[in-house]
């Protein structure tokens, strides 16, 4: 059965959302409060656990077209650049059905709105939202004209004002909340990496790499087709940046970054002047993602903003959009109303979103950990999540399993199942 859904945000997750259900044959249509549409951002890591709805969406030989495949993530100290452990990504298609790619934002988003199109969502841009009816399915633009649809679904990111209609006073900022932590970001053109005989193995192995020290870290990874090496200087949130300019972020970065090794001493000197420093939020515990009614729902980074340490932001996004999807066609096949439909998806979504969310966290003090605890960290990542004795084994109804030893997702075993082999769609049908 055809259901009327407006959709309100355009950015990946709202796309996502937008693309799954108009494959699923309801009507639906975007409200973007942009006037253009447009990603802004470098690049983004997809994981196997949203990339096997892409490829199931159709998208697959058009990521592969724009995107990196990494074969490798590797883990290096930020002051001698000596090997702390890599992880294989050679086998990640065979092992979770889908591979591990780098791709730009404005690719990714370009992507999504062609194929949104295709499956007959509609687009609007310049519609801001400023009120929401939340039990009735109603909604009011800023230039005055009233909406209403069977289903809300407000992916309007990070600052949502449709979190706050559902949780009072956590709407916008004063949903968010600080972890400590801030990135700032450059780029390094890929011609400069070839012409350099330190680092032109980066441009040719075309793997992921992340110096780790105290404190801090360095990430990069290609984009853009492999014609970029963007870099992500991930340190204490301790410094007010809003008056700097570009000389100003060179000094400083310089400065923060003067103990490191020869390769990430270069890659500063090779990247671009400038950079752009993003404090790294997330979202509060909410009590509810949905209305009462089931007429409107939250999803995407309005629901679960997460840091950036386990690559996952997007990737829950891309799994809300497949779990709501499934939640509205096994509804149907029960002839359930949207209460009970979004019950279960927000009994589905939000406590896997709440743990990632707070893995990922967990994942970023334990790249930066200083003193002997930087050798409890090394053991975990050298032996990839393999405990004497063989591979520990997650027990029944066990929780925060992450938490045990300094131990960081990607390069540890048992969290990159947890997270790259969660099965959406099984879990959805588990639940009803």
């Amino acid at each position: 059965m055809e259901i009327v859904i407006v959709i309100v945000g355009a950015g990946i997750g709202g796309l996502s959302a937008a693309l799954a259900l108009a494959i699923a044959g309801h009507s639906v249509q975007i409200l973007e409060s942009s006037s253009t549409l447009a990603e802004i951002g470098a690049g983004v890591q997809l994981t196997p656990n949203a990339t096997r709805y892409f490829w199931k969406w159709g998208l697959g030989p058009e990521l592969i077209e724009h995107a990196v495949l990494p074969e490798s993530f590797n883990i290096l100290s930020l002051n001698n650049g000596n090997l702390i452990g890599a992880v294989d990504f050679t086998n990640f298609t065979q092992q979770y059905g889908a591979p591990y790619i780098v791709i730009h934002r404005a690719d990714i988003h370009r992507i999504l709105y062609e194929h949104c199109v295709k499956a007959g969502a509609k687009l609007r841009l310049g519609s801001k939202v400023v009120n929401y009816s939340i039990e009735d399915g109603e909604l009011q633009l800023s230039g005055g004209q009233e909406m209403s649809a069977d289903l809300i679904v407000a992916c309007d990111g990070i600052h949502s004002l449709a979190r706050g209609f559902l949780n009072p006073g956590l709407g916008g900022e004063d949903g968010m909340q600080k972890t400590g932590w801030a990135a700032y970001r450059k780029m390094v053109p890929v011609s400069a990496l070839k012409r350099d005989e330190l680092t032109e193995y980066l441009a040719r192995e075309q793997n992921g790499n992340c110096w780790v020290g105290e404190g801090k870290l360095m990430m990069a990874y290609l984009v853009k087709g492999a014609t970029i090496l963007n870099l992500v200087l991930s340190h204490r949130d301790d410094v007010d940046t809003t008056s700097w300019g570009p000389e100003k972020y060179g000094k400083e970065i310089r400065k923060l970054f003067a103990d490191v090794g020869d390769v990430p001493r270069r890659l500063l000197k090779l990247s671009n002047p400038g950079a752009v420093n993003y404090p790294v939020g997330q979202v509060r515990r909410l009590e509810r993602w949905r209305s009462w009614s089931g007429k409107m729902v939250l999803m995407g980074d309005a629901a679960h903003a997460m840091a950036f340490y386990l690559s996952m932001g997007v990737s829950m996004a891309v799994e809300d959009a497949e779990a709501l999807a499934e939640c509205l066609r096994m509804g149907e096949e029960r002839g359930e109303g949207l209460g009970k439909v979004m019950g279960v998806f927000e009994g589905v979504r939000k406590g896997r979103a709440e743990s990632v969310r707070d893995a990922s966290m967990h994942a970023g003090d334990v790249l930066q950990v200083s003193g002997e605890e930087k050798k409890e960290r090394d053991r975990w990542i050298g032996r990839d999540g393999v405990v004497e004795g063989g591979m520990e084994r997650q027990g029944e109804g066990e929780e925060e399993f992450w938490k045990k030893g300094l131990r960081y997702g990607i390069a540890d075993r048992r969290i990159r199942e947890w997270c790259y082999g969660y099965d959406v769609a099984e879990e959805v049908k588990r639940a009803w």
